[in-house]
């Protein structure tokens, strides 16, 4: 105990708290890299919130085709433990970053799709989605059936300022199918967080994820649907003042030795009860020898 009281009177301690957001955040970034196994030219990407706003992602975002080898899906379906970083580790790579490109469009035959950018949105319950042209909207074109496939990998999705090397939840998580008309659902409720050290703090976001997964002829797609919670947590480390350290410190001192009084009385009643009083007072000094003090009657006398 006195070894942790040094350690937060030299090192500090993690102080978590959770309050309500006091900040009036009306819009936010939403970041997000992802890879789909289709050609760009058959998919479409659209946000709508709960005000039935809708906005067409897909003039902000980039569209991107590739090539890559199938064993790809595979080792990126390796298990990844989700944990809570270290308030080190996010300072470190609180880096801030921006897409260079925006509404870029290029090799849209290509097999997979890269999805990648930012997106304005509202700060209430919405949801982005990344469908196949012809399902889910009406559309002039209608995507083959041969050609859907919703294998897909989130190599980012974060909200709030791109800090491109702070893992989120989403991240390097990835899905295989080989159902045509596959839908995944990622629920996410959002909580601002704050994470601080001397002085120097990070305003981000952090979010928890349920996932599900069904088959859906008429609308098969990646739907990811977010809400915002009213309350911030703040992950602050502080370090204790001296005088704090010291009294801490007497404290458990004094628990301690309060304690040790304790025992001492608890064995002895143990002895007697167990032994005798004989045996406890065995050791004790006998008054009443030749060699102790002369009472007051030998002195009268």
């Amino acid at each position: 105990m006195i070894w942790v009281q040094i350690g937060g009177f030299i090192d500090g301690y993690m102080d978590h708290q959770y309050s309500v957001d006091e900040k009036v955040r009306s819009t936010l970034s939403l970041n997000m890299d992802i890879l789909v196994n289709m050609p760009c030219k058959y998919l479409d990407a659209n946000v709508r919130d709960f005000t039935d706003d809708l906005y067409l992602a897909e003039e902000v975002l980039n569209f991107e085709g590739l090539r890559l080898p199938e064993y790809f899906w595979n080792l990126a379906r390796e298990k990844k433990d989700v944990i809570t970083p270290d308030v080190d580790v996010v300072l470190s790579n609180s880096l801030e970053a921006d897409f260079a490109t925006k509404g870029m469009r290029r090799n849209l035959d290509l097999p997979i799709c890269r999805i990648f950018g930012s997106i304005p949105i509202n700060r209430v319950q919405g949801d982005f989605h990344i469908t196949a042209e012809g399902y889910g909207y009406r559309r002039d074109q209608v995507t083959p059936e041969e050609a859907l496939n919703f294998t897909h990998f989130i190599n980012e999705f974060s909200f709030g300022t791109f800090y491109p090397y702070i893992e989120n939840t989403l991240d390097a998580t990835v899905h295989k199918t080989d159902v045509r008309r596959k839908t995944y659902q990622y629920d996410l409720k959002v909580i601002p967080t704050v994470y601080g050290k001397l002085g120097h703090e990070i305003d981000t976001n952090q979010y928890s994820v349920r996932m599900y997964e069904t088959e859906n002829k008429h609308a098969p797609g990646i739907f990811i649907k977010y809400d915002f919670d009213p309350i911030k947590m703040s992950i602050i480390e502080k370090r204790l003042s001296f005088f704090q350290f010291v009294i801490r410190l007497v404290t458990i001192v004094g628990g301690f030795w309060t304690m040790a009084g304790w025992g001492y009385r608890v064995m002895e009643k143990m002895i007697v009860l167990c032994f005798g009083k004989e045996v406890a007072r065995r050791g004790e000094e006998k008054k009443g020898g030749l060699l102790d003090e002369p009472t007051e009657e030998f002195e009268s006398i």
